[in-house]
């Protein structure tokens, strides 16, 4: 579908607008806005500045931190590996990675990990950021959680876990066992053309990077 030049200069006032009130009323600090059709950029605006002390402008090539919404890349990681034929949705966890599979979890399976049905949605106490950044760490401690439910029995939203719990399968399964963050960016990020997609952004790259407030 082709869109005319006149449409998409309309489509960038509004939503430059839409920034401009986000930031002046709803008091927003920085903000970026992009959207697609049929694959063509048709949205590329930002407004306001980056919460970092340095009062820089947001730019298009500014780095957001995201969250959740890193989940469902890291469930493709997961599916990528189910479509090599490395693992099966309904197999336990246990089955590659054993550590995981005490205190109640032994029946635990890629299915209920995916769909949050695995229980343990719970950090592990004495967790602090620096742990968080301490892979092995979480995992260990992850793999000695003891589930608030039933594995399988009900849906509690694995909110803190779940990125650990995926990216250890995705890691355990992978020939070169590799992190869940150079799984993405080599298999999923580059390949689709999403440069700046990152889970744990390089040294690099940090000075892009728009801190929270």
């Amino acid at each position: 579908m082709a869109v005319s030049e006149q449409t998409l200069a309309r489509t960038a006032r509004v939503v430059d607008e839409a920034i401009a009130t986000a930031i002046a009323v709803d008091g927003e600090i920085g903000i970026q806005v992009a959207a697609y059709l049929d694959g063509q950029l048709v949205v590329d605006c930002c407004g306001g500045r980056v919460a970092d002390g340095a009062d820089r402008p947001v730019a298009p090539d500014t780095l957001f931190p995201v969250f959740s919404v890193v989940k469902p890349v890291a469930a493709t990681a997961l599916h990528v590996q189910a479509e090599r034929g490395l693992v099966d949705y309904d197999a336990p966890v246990a089955r590659y990675w054993p550590e995981y599979g005490r205190y109640g979890k032994e029946r635990t399976t890629l299915r209920d990990v995916l769909t949050h049905r695995a229980g343990v949605p719970q950090m592990p106490e004495g967790v602090t950021p620096e742990r968080m950044c301490d892979w092995n760490w979480m995992v260990e401690r992850i793999a000695e959680l003891r589930p608030l439910a039933e594995p399988g029995s009900k849906t509690l939203y694995l909110s803190m876990t779940f990125g650990w719990i995926v990216g250890e399968i995705v890691r355990r399964t992978d020939p070169a066992h590799r992190s869940i963050g150079r799984f993405v960016r080599e298999e999923i990020a580059l390949p689709c053309g999403m440069e700046d997609l990152w889970i744990g952004v390089p040294d690099a790259q940090a000075p892009r990077l728009a801190q929270l407030r």
